[in-house]
């Protein structure tokens, strides 16, 4: 795994990790083989490699995206359905002869999908969203399903140096062998070089190049 690479995984590997295995709470060794997962907003970092880490939990996985090329990619990664989040989540899922679904990682939009997913989740599902709220979220609506909800924040452990805090080095060892294995693959998609120039109120100091990573 080239350096690049490695620089990719961080912030969307932690994020897609802890909301799978420790806030919905989803059996890593295959305990929950054959049940629904609902990533919306699947072509992004986080549902990148949420998808293929998923797969390995022997999930089925339903992705949302919503152009033809973002489509493919999700099924590349290894969506079992893709479906298009501009339409009725809903209405998506029926066309697939999907019901409900056990659990939602929500890496898009909270309050754009609050209530479809409270509508799609099964009774005692479990639902997690890693994007803040800009309105007042109803959890009235999941109480009838004893559905859970949680929030994501890769940085919880180090801002409380919560005694877990370790697990974070060592998922991701986890998951570079895992890339080194060809098991699961990198999200990294292309990098790019720009120029900078540092200026001082006399001169021209010369040029530095800075490497940007694009997921």
């Amino acid at each position: 795994m080239t350096f690049a690479e490695a620089a990719a995984l961080p912030l969307t590997t932690i994020t897609a990790w802890e909301t799978f295995f420790e806030r919905l709470h989803i059996d890593r060794p295959g305990g929950d083989t054959g049940k629904l997962l609902l990533i919306v907003g699947g072509p992004g970092g986080v549902g990148s490699i949420g998808i293929q880490i998923a797969k390995l939990a022997e999930l089925r996985v339903i992705a949302t995206a919503s152009r033809s090329e973002t489509h493919q990619w999700c099924k590349d990664l290894g969506a079992d359905h893709v479906i298009n989040h501009r339409n009725s989540l809903k209405t998506e899922l029926d066309k697939i002869g999907v019901g409900q679904v056990d659990y939602i990682a929500n890496f898009a939009n909270t309050d754009l999908y609050w209530t479809v997913m409270a509508d799609i989740i099964a009774p005692e599902g479990a639902i997690c969203s890693i994007v803040e709220n800009s309105e007042p979220l109803d959890l009235n609506i999941l109480k009838s399903k004893s559905a859970a909800f949680a929030w994501e924040f890769m940085f919880t452990k180090s801002m409380f140096n919560t005694s877990n805090m370790g697990s974070q080095g060592a998922l991701l060892n986890e998951v570079a062998k895992l890339i080194d294995n060809k098991l699961i693959r990198t999200t990294l998609t292309r990098w790019f070089q720009r120029s900078m120039r540092r200026t001082s109120a006399t001169s021209i100091n010369g040029s530095s190049r800075v490497e940007h990573l694009e997921r």
